[in-house]
């Protein structure tokens, strides 16, 4: 097995000593094993292993990155140097300043887990097909698609300022997509689970149960156009709440293609809304010690009680707000290769269960999984309901189609009344269900009005 960590010191040493002013250097390496059903049989299968080192180079303020596939000291410093090479030849970044300083840190556990290392193709076959039998054990004329994965890795990282960490992390993942054609209408859903860890992965009857929601699309038709409340469930409103806090992040804030420029102090939900990133839930899907970049993470309360409360940074970022005059801290959320972008976000849990706000509601629309997420750059909400119910008399009456939904994404949060005390918990993910009121619902196949 190759000395990660020594092939990263290497690289940044000999990057340092031809000409970068900073470097960082990251090797690595994983096996990942994956199956895929298509059309209900098994359609293929992958065992694949990957490794290699890249290197990032500062020269006066413009970078060169390079990588070699190969876990050699030969490898790592010849793409050191051409890391350095590269940079020599870029443009200057006027608002880049440095790289992450070495801060005292504490490992997040449960990242790596042996047995998932220990997964063979044929155990993610078996999985794969036994969900596959659980859908088609619903009614036998579902076709279904399906897949499974695995992956276990390592890796290494080092910079110039001193920066090092060794970390190891798996995962497993599953998903069914089973779809019923009775006469002229389909029925269709998708359901999932993931985790880093053996004992957090339950796949066992998502098949059979995303059957049997896909079975209740059957008959589906148009909601009347009306302003009305919208209860989204939970993968739906994981869906915009993990929207608002990737329009957090300090690039796409600097760079003028987020819809909250401009809001940080200022409301933007209901007091309904309380939005965490915890990059540091141990098992959690987005969790580290450290980002890309090798800064230290912390915990943000991006939403508090509706108000913007702070944005998502990376040092890069951070550097440039100051040098702007508008003071930000590094918040630990940077990406290897640049960007910014949340890691596990948590949503404040509210007061009464998702079966009471839909008993409650009267009449409106359900949503139960699709985009309801807002354009990056202007907020608009313009979402088809393909996965949605009517709601009438507090119950879900019947399936939706051709029904649109129209809002802008500050009236939507802004129109949220209720946050479900119940919630599907995944690792590192908590989704509950939400609904606002007053919202403008389409039904006909065209778009509705922002």
């Amino acid at each position: 097995m190759a000395d990660l960590l020594a092939l990263a010191k290497r690289a940044v040493e000999v990057a340092t000593a031809a000409g970068a002013e900073f470097a960082d250097a990251e090797a690595s390496e994983s096996r990942g094993l994956s199956v895929s059903v298509e059309k209900s049989s098994l359609h293929s299968t992958s065992d694949r292993t990957t490794a290699g080192v890249s290197v990032r180079a500062i020269v006066g303020g413009a970078s060169g990155f390079a990588s070699d596939n190969r876990l050699t000291p030969e490898a790592a410093e010849e793409a050191a140097r051409r890391a350095v090479a590269a940079a020599k030849l870029a443009e200057p970044d006027p608002d880049f300043v440095r790289l992450p300083d070495p801060e005292p840190f504490e490992e997040v556990s449960g990242l790596f887990d042996p047995e998932v290392e220990r997964l063979g193709v044929p155990a993610l076959v078996e999985m794969v097909l036994s969900e596959v039998s659980g859908a088609r054990g619903v009614d036998d004329r579902f076709i279904v698609q399906a897949g499974a994965s695995s992956r276990a890795g390592r890796s290494a990282f080092a910079n110039s300022r001193g920066v090092v960490h060794e970390r190891s992390g798996t995962s497993l993942n599953a998903s069914v997509f089973p779809t019923l054609r009775d006469g002229d209408e389909v029925g269709s859903f998708f359901d999932f689970d993931h985790a880093r860890r053996l004992e957090d992965f339950a796949p066992a009857g998502i098949g059979r149960s995303a059957a049997e929601e896909a079975r209740r699309f059957l008959g589906a038709r148009a909601a009347p156009s009306a302003t009305m409340p919208v209860v989204l469930g939970p993968l739906a409103a994981s869906s915009l709440l993990g929207a608002v806090a990737g329009a957090a992040g300090g690039e796409d804030i600097q760079r003028g293609r987020s819809f909250l420029i401009g809001k940080l102090g200022e409301r933007i939900a209901s007091e309904h809304i309380t939005l965490v990133d915890d990059g540091l839930i141990p098992a959690g899907m987005g969790s580290g010690a450290l980002d890309g970049d090798g800064s230290v993470r912390h915990k943000v309360t991006i939403v508090k009680e509706g108000i913007f409360a702070s944005e998502l940074h990376s040092l890069y970022t951070a550097e440039k707000a100051r040098k702007l005059g508008d003071g930000r801290a590094c918040t630990g959320h940077g990406r290897r290769g640049g960007g910014v972008g949340p890691t596990n976000v948590i949503p404040t849990l509210g007061a009464k269960t998702a079966a009471e706000i839909i008993d409650e509601t009267g009449e409106g629309v359900y949503v139960n999984y699709g985009g309801v997420s807002p354009n990056r750059v202007t907020g608009e909400i313009s979402a088809s309901v393909d996965f949605g119910f009517k709601i009438e008399g507090g119950k879900l009456a019947y399936p939706l189609k051709n029904t649109m939904i129209g809002v802008n994404v500050f009236d939507f949060l802004n129109a949220i009344d209720a946050v479900s005390s119940d919630a599907r918990m995944e690792p590192g993910a908590v989704m509950p269900t939400i609904r606002a009121r007053g919202v403008k619902v389409a039904g006909s196949a065209a778009p509705a009005d922002g």
